[in-house]
């Protein structure tokens, strides 16, 4: 197999006797369209190679509907930033969106989102059995992504275990989410707790990948992967917020309002005035179908002029910060700068929003 001479793994035993000799830079930026392009062709082959039938047509359907593959951006990226050649990286970027995809096709049939990237999403168009059908198989195409790549094979068991892992975290924080308000959860700590658990694991694993691909320990590998969970919950806050002052292609804004969700939103609410807990509890509980457009529209004007806005933003720019100071990061400097890049690009529509607010 004609590996690339950093994709190997490192022996625990290795790893603590004496460090690998350092490689000579090598410079790859321009190779990044070439890989990032090759993730979508890839993709689509693995689906035609393993998917038949109807199944193949409605996935293949939805991963054409766009998206900005944030996560094989982060893996390709993030092998650059430890001196890999990015197009060695294209199957680990792919085994990261398919894996995130799949999510995708579950959370919109759990929530009752009806619209995704301006189309509609897979269980409006062919039901909800069928979309378990594609987001279950996407699960499985993530891992099978890994095969025939130019990575080491002992190295790729660990790539799907973390795959693996990381998708187990998912689904937790996906079910933390779902009964926040059932439970009356309202708080900060539990929202966050949830936001970083169902939206974190999919920024730490392309992470981890690429640390692992360059030859270092799982357990350093999972380190630095955790040291980026906080970006799943600023994911989350921006999402939020968004979702009700912004355009996320849904078809309409305050979905969050409509499906029941405690967000930052409401937590910002709920802790400058928690006496609006029942009422804002009893309009989360109302099914889709009986929550207004005008009730919507009144709790985006309350939320703006009582704080709850300021407050969410302000919440948004804490995580920010923290992902900046994750002492892990700190001698990891090229790693380092892509994470806080990213966290930038995350909030940056905020500021935007905030510009327009305020204007």
């Amino acid at each position: 197999m004609n590996t690339h001479p950093h994709l190997r793994l490192i022996t625990n035993a290795v790893a603590t006797s004496a460090p690998a000799p350092e490689a000579p830079k090598v410079d790859h930026k321009d190779d990044f369209d070439s890989a990032f392009a090759a993730v979508e062709t890839l993709m689509t082959r693995i689906v035609n190679e393993h998917v038949h039938g109807p199944l193949r047509t409605m996935v293949l359907e939805h991963l054409k509907t766009g998206g900005k593959f944030i996560r094989a951006q982060i893996a390709l990226r993030a092998a650059m930033a430890l001196d890999l050649d990015p197009r060695d990286s294209v199957n680990v970027a792919a085994a990261c969106e398919l894996l995130h995809n799949a999510t995708l096709v579950h959370d919109d049939l759990q929530d009752g989102d009806t619209v995704r990237r301006g189309r509609p999403t897979v269980w409006v168009k062919h039901g909800m059995a069928q979309a378990v059908n594609v987001g279950d198989v996407l699960l499985m195409l993530a891992t099978l992504a890994l095969e025939n790549s130019p990575i080491n094979p002992n190295i790729r068991w660990h790539l799907a275990a973390a795959m693996t892992r990381r998708a187990a975290e998912t689904a937790s924080g996906q079910a933390l989410e779902l009964v926040l308000l059932e439970r009356g959860w309202m708080g900060r700590d539990t929202y966050l707790r949830a936001a970083r658990g169902k939206t974190g694991p999919f920024f730490a694993l392309p992470i981890a990948a690429a640390v692992l691909c360059a030859g270092h320990p799982p357990e350093h590998a999972r380190l630095l992967g955790d040291a980026t969970l906080a970006l799943g919950g600023l994911y989350q806050v921006c999402d939020d917020i968004l979702d009700l002052y912004g355009n996320k292609g849904r078809g309409a804004v305050g979905n969050d309002i409509r499906e029941g969700k405690v967000s930052a939103l409401t937590v910002a609410h709920l802790e400058a005035r928690p006496e609006d807990e029942p009422m804002l509890i009893e309009t989360l509980l109302r099914s889709r179908e009986e929550t207004s457009d005008a009730e919507v529209h009144d709790w985006a004007r309350r939320f703006k002029e009582e704080g709850a806005l300021s407050g969410a933003q302000k919440l948004a720019n804490q995580l920010l910060a923290q992902v900046d100071c994750e002492p892990a990061l700190i001698n990891e400097s090229d790693l380092h700068a892509l994470v806080t890049k990213t966290g930038q690009k995350l909030i940056a529509p905020l500021t935007a929003l905030s510009e327009g607010t305020h204007s």
